[in-house]
């Protein structure tokens, strides 16, 4: 019974190894962990992008699900201003959830959904009124979208998201920006932006694909649109 137990462990050890460190990982797992990869830039961006106009972040989620982005302004010591938004990268799309897959992912009910989850596992008066807000119709609603972009730019789309009832809404675009270049921004705001990308993606690198070298990681952090043949020349 020893001998069997010891096989076990030395069989999940193994295969811990090989999850963790990339070893002989397929094509569908390298492929998934990119997805979290440039999802997580997506939302680094995002963060920098809010947090940079006077918005305070406050955490949105219970483990990896949940609001990418809930913000909020105060003005004398209380919450005057709510900002739920959700990040998706490329030709990502909103989600929807619960029975039927009825609910919208960012519609008022799936947010109310979410903040009752973070009021269990997270019980701050913060979340309290924040919800206020939301079942008032008192906040902001947006997607913000992050394209990759010829060879070496990420484009920045921000859309207004009306609610049409609880669970769909109207999606309004209502920013543009200019294409960013990874490799030469031109001013502060694009500086800032850059360096959030590259320090979310190096973190997501050293994490998701762990054999990758130093080297290695400076030359795929100016590639604006990582793909599995370009991680794959690293791995070995």
């Amino acid at each position: 019974m020893k001998q069997k137990k010891i096989k076990i462990f030395v069989i999940i050890y193994l295969n811990f190894i090989t999850s963790v460190f990339g070893v002989e990982l397929s094509d569908g797992k390298i492929q998934a962990r990119l997805n979290i990869l440039n999802g997580n830039s997506s939302e680094c961006l995002m963060h920098r992008f809010y947090t940079n106009s006077g918005w305070i972040n406050i955490e949105g989620e219970v483990g990896r699900n949940g609001i990418d982005g809930l913000y909020y302004k105060v003005q004398d010591g209380t919450i005057k201003e709510v900002l739920v938004s959700e990040s998706k990268w490329n030709k990502s799309r909103l989600g929807r959830s619960g029975k039927n897959k009825l609910i919208k992912q960012m519609s008022k009910r799936w947010i109310i959904r979410t903040l009752n989850r973070l009021q269990k596992y997270r019980p701050l008066p913060e979340y309290d009124t924040i919800k206020r807000f939301i079942e008032n119709n008192q906040y902001r609603a947006r997607l913000f979208k992050v394209y990759p972009k010829d060879n070496d730019k990420i484009r920045i789309v921000i859309y207004r998201l009306k609610n049409k009832g609880d669970n769909e809404f109207d999606k309004i675009k209502v920013n543009k920006l200019k294409p960013i270049s990874i490799e030469n921004p031109k001013n502060t705001f694009e500086i800032g932006m850059v360096k959030a990308y590259k320090e979310c993606k190096k973190k997501a690198i050293n994490k998701y694909f762990p054999s990758i070298e130093e080297k290695a990681i400076n030359i795929l952090l100016n590639n604006n649109y990582l793909k599995k043949k370009h991680i794959k020349i690293y791995l070995n």
